[in-house]
C-alpha cells in the first residue's frame, strides 16, 4: 500500500562544513520505499530550489573538503519522480520568483500547504537550522 508522505525540510545550510543537507538525504530513503513523497522547502530551505550554484571548497582546521551543492541531491530527487515545492511566501520574502527555481521544482502558497497536509497520511518535519 503506498503511503502519501509530506516531509517539509526548513532551514539550509548550503555548502556548510558538513556540506550536503542531511534532510535532503533523508528524503532520498522515501525513493527507495513504496511512497508518494512531496518535499516542500520553507523558510531558509527553498535556497535549495535556487539555479544559483553556491558549491565552494572548504577547509576545516587544515584539512581541504570537496565542493558540495546540495542541489545536486534536490535534482536527483526530482528526477527520480518526487514532487518537490517551495513556500511561496519564503520565495517572495527572499525576492525569488518561478524563473529563479531548479527544473521541476513548483511553488505552494501556505493555503495550498493546509491542503497537502489533510491529503497526506504521514507528515515529517526536519530543520537543518
Amino acid at each position: 500500500m503506498v503511503k502519501r508522505v509530506l516531509s517539509i525540510v526548513r532551514g539550509a545550510d548550503i555548502g556548510g562544513a558538513g556540506g550536503d543537507a542531511p534532510a535532503l538525504d533523508l528524503n532520498a530513503y522515501a525513493v527507495a520505499e513504496d511512497v508518494e513523497l512531496t518535499l516542500v522547502l520553507a523558510d531558509r530551505a527553498v535556497e535549495y530550489a535556487t539555479r544559483s550554484p553556491d558549491a565552494t571548497a572548504r577547509k576545516i582546521a587544515t584539512v581541504a573538503l570537496p565542493a558540495t551543492d546540495p542541489r545536486a541531491d534536490l535534482v536527483a530527487l526530482v528526477a527520480s519522480g518526487v514532487r518537490v515545492v517551495a513556500l511561496s511566501d519564503d520565495l517572495d520574502g527572499r525576492g525569488l520568483g518561478p524563473d529563479d527555481l531548479l527544473e521541476g521544482v513548483g511553488q505552494v502558497s501556505t493555503d495550498e500547504l493546509a491542503d497537502l497536509f489533510a491529503t497526506h497520511d504521514v507528515a515529517l518535519t526536519t530543520s537543518n537550522a
